[in-house]
């Protein structure tokens, strides 16, 4: 396994994924925390963005994903490594090699992006302690529909040579997800949904909130996430991994 996830570090090093992987979370963590920090929002702030975070992450983890399977599957449909690596390895312990490499660098992001939200809040005096519970809870609510998206995004990546495929289903997907954070009224939606899972597992929900008063008179109320969502997530999950392994056992090279 370590020989394994050596080459494939060889293998991958000159196309810098990991760095594609970074200029992506710098640029959602931009247009996360760009904007003027009123004293209501240092008030409000931890909260705050316990509420608005789903939704940047709802397009930014996704892309994260879609990104880090098609730059490392296209690599292997256009070198033929695959015909040298599979007698010497075996397929399933190849598979198993890629989606770690691969999960584990769309992951790694996942906890930057977390980090220097956490620490801008600190940076920028939000008051109140901070809700260190919630904030581990948001975290694996980031954590579980990221990684279910990513082995779908793998197996199709896998299974199509033209990425082009794999990126259509991906952004169909994400668009998907994002608009049913604002159908409330159809929550199977956001349950039954891969990329509708950053919505489903929401932990926040924000009241009192209007264009004349503003962030004044907002109340929050804090909920558990849907445990549906967590059960789907984690059967999709499952699913996709065992058909995907065994796509990829049967598939000619």
């Amino acid at each position: 396994m370590i020989r394994l996830l050596k080459c494939e570090f060889l293998k991958t090093r000159r196309r810098y994924i990991f760095l594609s992987l970074l200029a992506v979370t710098a640029i959602g963590l931009f247009w996360t925390l760009n904007g003027r920090v009123s004293e209501d929002m240092r008030r409000l702030g931890w909260m705050i963005y316990l509420y608005q975070l789903p939704v940047t992450n709802s397009i930014v983890m996704p892309l994260l994903a879609m990104i880090a399977a098609s730059r490392q599957w296209d690599l292997e449909h256009r070198s033929g490594m695959l015909r040298r690596l599979i007698p010497a390895s075996g397929r399933g312990k190849l598979y198993d090699v890629k989606l770690l490499t691969g999960l584990g660098a769309v992951l790694v992001c996942c906890l930057i992006n977390w980090a220097v939200i956490v620490i801008y809040g600190h940076a920028k005096g939000f008051y109140g302690p901070f809700p260190l519970r919630l904030y581990m809870l948001h975290l694996l609510s980031t954590l579980l529909p990221t990684a279910a998206v990513y082995l779908l995004q793998s197996l199709l990546s896998m299974a199509f040579k033209n990425q082009a495929a794999a990126f259509a289903v991906g952004i169909a997907g994400t668009f998907a997800g994002m608009f049913s954070m604002f159908l409330p009224q159809l929550p199977w939606l956001r349950r039954f949904l891969i990329w509708g899972g950053y919505g489903a597992l929401n932990l926040v929900g924000m009241y009192g909130y209007t264009k004349e008063t503003r962030w004044r008179d907002v109340w929050f109320e804090v909920s558990g996430p849907d445990p549906y969502a967590v059960i789907f997530l984690l059967c999709a999950g499952l699913t996709i991994y065992f058909f995907g392994k065994r796509l990829f056992c049967l598939k000619e090279v």
